[in-house]
């Protein structure tokens, strides 16, 4: 990996999930579907205006990744943590758990964390989003419901991290552009995925 992509360059960010899924349709009007590869995410993140030394310190990181060939982490501006306020201690995970699930158990967590909140697990790179709130009590074993389901397994040594969410990301484009304004400064707008 090549270093982390500050956040302080962006004052943007559009997040999307994307899962492929194959349809067919029978003879008789019978749809089915299934999924096909795994689920990830896509940003598309857009700078502040930015000056000629913040340029080159962008310009310089985005080079270093060699097009869609390097991988970073970053933290997205807003969606990086919990979008609770009262969220505490770092939850572990209290059992072991295959691939292939949807919710883990875990305790040492304090406090709420929202439907919508990303989380990762600690022993690898995939980013998994809650789909129900998590009322933590500190005390006893919490429901962790998220997607997409589980693409690696964790044990009882793993921990949950809710605030300042790293992604693995790769960029989604080889070519990276600049356009400079008259007055010196430049925005750019860039396209990454998730890389895991």
């Amino acid at each position: 990996m090549s270093g982390t992509l500050s956040t302080n360059f962006f004052v943007s960010a559009s997040i999307t999930s994307e899962t492929t899924t194959r349809i067919t349709e029978s003879l008789s009007g019978i749809t089915y579907r299934k999924a096909v590869g795994s689920q990830h995410w896509l940003m598309t993140v857009t700078s502040k205006s930015l000056d000629r030394a913040e340029q080159g310190e962008l310009f310089a990181f985005l080079a270093k990744q060699e097009g869609m060939l390097g991988s970073f982490t970053f933290v997205p501006p807003i969606y990086g943590s919990t979008s609770s306020d009262n969220a505490t201690g770092t939850p572990l995970v209290t059992q072991d758990y295959v691939a292939g699930l949807s919710s883990v158990r875990a305790n040492g967590g304090g406090g709420t964390l929202k439907s919508g909140d990303f989380i990762k697990f600690s022993n690898h790179d995939k980013v998994y989003m809650l789909t129900a709130d998590v009322n933590q009590d500190l005390s006893s074993e919490d429901t962790f419901e998220f997607t997409p389901r589980l693409e690696h397994e964790v044990d009882n040594t793993t921990t949950i991290i809710y605030n300042d969410v790293p992604f693995k990301m790769m960029l989604m484009s080889d070519r990276q552009v600049f356009k400079t304004n008259l007055d010196g400064t430049s925005r750019i707008e860039i396209s990454l995925a998730e890389d895991h």
